[in-house]
């Protein structure tokens, strides 16, 4: 009796369905569970391959992320501008206070536009004298940036006018440093320079811009209005509402083109103005550099992924019986691939955890960088972008490492892999998918190898490049006299000569200077020059030079060469004698075949001085760029403020000596701050910092896609070792002997390393030209970096190869024989 068509019961299953989604699911975590438990050695080798590399990515994510991407802790940050000009020689020029002016009632692009520049005063009456970083701004500034202070008022246009009563605002952790927090701080005063200022505010602690500042100071009252001299500072401004920064770039250009029209002694030199966003102006020096170690940091992913997939080809081939036993029972191949790619999203997550473990420790690390190598590195944590990168970034890779063997072994052929040979047959089928995959490998780990190669000699050529002048045994210091208390320029010059006569006494002494620069040291002391027998210049035209401000022992204390003429004689600066001196590169310019010496100059819209000299050219420390023309004035009671003091020891260390010079300076005035007190090779080494972090990253990076490429190799050979044994067997057994079966496999894997490393150089060749602004001194295409990583891969994949290949020839051809 048949049951009716429409009787209710359960349905037959079609093959592979679950009542319940999610119990197919379940039951591929579990089984993935027991096989991983039940191979240790291939899950640890897997989770740490992958930890690796995302723990790389995503600590590098974390630098890229807050240093080019989270927005600056500043209302609508993107709205804010940055901006200053250029000559055609000098890239960045302060604006005028007067331009400045100009700039703010002519724009038609800016809701609120303000000046800023640093500064330095003495503070003295609360604890001892003390050297601080000020910032000299306009009334508007925190209007701009759209803070407020927590305590007290903001800066008012009648603060900023010259004659106006000095006034500041403090900042939160000042407040808190030297004040302890006082809640009756605001209406007090604080000595600056031996003036009195009164403390109207307190800022924001969340305030950032650039420090921030101990202090904030205005212009206004300083009485800066001579165009001519561009004593003003940069500009921030905020964009008004629907106002891009191409259409405010077109505004300012308009503007300048009309000063320039108006002014053309005071603003032809001027040639472009600079208008960048606020967060471009901070990272901008920085960003290829981030960009070039996360290209880097993804090519040691991909090598990480390459390994796992071969481990992963490998685990699959050996278990192609067991996926064709559950095919026959009715698995589809969606299911298999399935279970496989669920196996394979475990190991990533797994790795994914550990690899988060090791990007918190790095990011501990990189959070330590100083601020003048990478901007905002003190800003670094392991935020909640940072996490769903790590979590994207996992998944990601179990899917790109699981799909090459899910895809692969899914297919399965029932007949073939249920013989006694499927073993062989699938080490056949999987042969050249895994040995593409350490191509691939390899030929990526030479890219990054010869990457860090280039970087490491381009440090050794700085380390070695001749500066014009010798650094070592030389301490610095700087020197911040009170504007106040030393107003009249022969009160500075006699200040000086007293030190210099009291350290020059000092025992280990060798030679003492004072100067408004350090050598090697780009700082923006510029002026413009006119040389004897120049052509005219056209107006509003200048010829900038750096401009160094020395006393007469300078060149000793530096060990600068003197190459023609003599250097200043006290008699010439007690007097101020109308003499200078110039580098090689000024007389090579201008006077190419005569002789420099005698010949004359103006400078500053002076009257004419007579070159004396001409000494050695000092180069910029770390820079490729030719650096410009120099002039030397003498330190003279005519001279500007000049404040860099250089001791040279004889036999002793520099820095020995500076508790006994410090000493001897207060011993003049105990108001005097003395600061940045350091050896000049530690100075020099700030400069270099940024070209030691990006040679040491790549380095590391280097070394592990190395590692990571040989493990590859090694794998693979170990893999065709285990599943050659019968043939190694038979091979042995019919009078091969052993150099002939190590030559078998060592031959095959040195093919791959060949290929890798023929693919790696040719694609090194193109992939190293953006690096071109990381080196110094060397060429992109470098070939004794190329020919060094070539030899050296051979070198270690030989040793990466014989090591398993060795381990075939202990084979017992009996037991071998036998081998199923």
């Amino acid at each position: 009796m048949r049951a009716p068509t429409n009787a209710k019961g359960p349905r037959p299953k079609t093959k592979d369905q679950s009542p319940i989604p999610m119990t197919n699911l379940i039951q591929d975590l579990i089984y993935g569970f027991r096989w991983f438990r039940t191979h240790p050695a291939f899950t640890l080798l897997s989770v740490v391959t992958l930890a690796a590399g995302i723990g790389l990515n995503t600590a590098m994510f974390s630098v890229i992320y807050t240093v080019l991407i989270s927005p600056l802790p500043y209302p609508e940050a993107d709205r804010l501008v940055w901006m200053n000009e250029s000559s055609e020689e000098v890239p960045n020029l302060w604006v005028s206070c007067p331009n400045f002016q100009d700039w703010r009632t002519r724009n038609q692009s800016f809701a609120g536009m303000s000046l800023f520049r640093g500064w330095s005063v003495n503070m003295t009456g609360v604890g001892e004298t003390e050297s601080v970083d000020a910032r000299m701004v306009t009334a508007d500034y925190f209007r701009v940036m759209r803070f407020a202070p927590v305590m007290g008022r903001d800066f008012s246009d009648e603060d900023d006018k010259p004659g106006a009563a000095p006034v500041t605002i403090i900042s939160y952790a000042f407040w808190q440093e030297r004040f302890g927090g006082d809640p009756q701080i605001v209406g007090q005063s604080v000595t600056l320079d031996d003036r009195s200022y009164a403390i109207i505010g307190v800022m924001h602690p969340e305030f950032k811009h650039h420090g921030p500042p101990p202090l904030w100071l205005l212009v206004g009252p300083m009485n800066w209005n001579n165009r001519d001299v561009r004593i003003g500072g940069n500009v921030i401004a905020r964009l008004k509402p629907g106002v891009s920064l191409d259409q405010a770039r077109t505004d300012m250009q308009r503007i300048s083109q009309d000063l320039r029209r108006e002014y053309p002694g005071q603003n032809a030199g001027a040639t472009n103005v600079h208008v960048l966003s606020l967060q471009d102006s901070i990272t901008g020096d920085v960003r290829w550099a981030l960009q070039i170690l996360f290209g880097a940091v993804a090519l040691v992913m991909f090598i990480a992924c390459a390994n796992v997939a071969n481990l992963q080809l490998a685990r699959a081939a050996s278990r192609s019986r067991e996926l064709a036993v559950r095919a026959a029972l009715g698995a589809s191949r969606w299911r298999i691939a399935r279970q496989l790619l669920v196996e394979s999203l475990m190991l990533a997550l797994a790795g994914g955890f550990v690899g988060l473990l090791l990007a918190w420790w790095a990011i501990a690390l990189l959070s330590k960088v100083e601020h003048s190598t990478v901007p905002r590195m003190q800003f670094l944590e392991l935020n909640y972008q940072v996490l769903a990168f790590n979590l994207g970034i996992s998944l990601l890779t179990g899917i790109l490492f699981g799909m090459i063997p899910a895809f692969r072994f899914s297919k399965v052929k029932l007949q073939d892999n249920l013989k006694d040979n499927s073993i062989a047959s699938t080490e056949r089928q999987g042969k050249r998918v895994r040995s593409a995959l350490v191509v691939c490998e390899v030929a990526l780990s030479v890219a990054l190898m010869i990457g860090a190669g280039l970087l490491v000699k381009s440090l050794f050529r700085l380390f070695n490049s001749d500066l014009g002048f010798d650094p070592h045994h030389v301490l610095t210091m700087e020197l911040r006299p009170s504007r106040t208390r030393y107003r009249d320029n022969a009160k500075f010059y006699a200040l000086f000569q007293n030190i210099l006569e009291r350290v020059k006494a000092q025992p280990g002494v060798e030679a003492v200077a004072f100067s408004n620069n350090l050598p090697g040291i780009e700082d923006g002391w510029t002026n413009d020059i006119f040389p004897e027998g120049h052509s005219p210049l056209k107006p509003g035209e200048q010829i900038d030079v750096d401009w160094g401000i020395v006393s007469p022992d300078y060149f000793r204390t530096m060990n600068v060469q003197l190459l023609r003429g003599r250097t200043f004689t006290e008699e010439e600066v007690q007097n101020s004698r109308p003499v200078l001196l110039v580098d090689e590169n000024l007389a090579r310019r201008f006077w190419p075949n005569e002789n420099a010496v005698g010949k004359r100059i103006q400078y500053n819209g002076t009257n004419w001085h007579e070159v004396i000299g001409v000494v050695k050219e000092v180069r910029p420390y770390g820079s490729q760029v030719q650096p410009r023309i120099k002039i030397y004035t003498p330190l003279s009671p005519a001279s500007q403020r000049n404040s860099m003091l250089s001791i040279r020891s004889s036999k002793v260390d520099p820095a020995t000596l500076a508790a006994r010079i410090k000493r001897e300076i207060y011993s003049v005035d105990k108001d005097l701050a003395v600061t940045e007190v350091s050896t000049l090779p530690q100075l020099l080494a700030r400069e270099s910092s940024p070209r030691e972090f990006n040679t040491l990253l790549f380095s590391i990076l280097a070394a592990l896609a190395l590692i990571l490429a040989l493990t590859g190799v090694y794998g693979v050979i170990s893999y065709a070792v285990a599943r050659r044994t019968h043939e190694v067997g038979i091979r042995m057994a019919l009078g091969a002997g052993h150099q002939q079966v190590v030559r078998l496999f060592v031959s095959q894997g040195m093919k791959l390393i060949g290929l890798g490393l023929i693919i790696g150089l040719l694609a090194s060749m193109i992939l190293t030209r953006m690096m071109s602004s990381l080196l110094f001194g060397v060429s992109t295409t470098d070939s004794t970096t190329f020919g060094f990583v070539a030899v050296g891969l051979l070198v270690v994949g030989l040793l990466a190869c014989f090591i398993p290949a060795r381990r075939a020839t202990k084979v017992d051809p009996l037991v071998a024989l036998r081998y199923e």
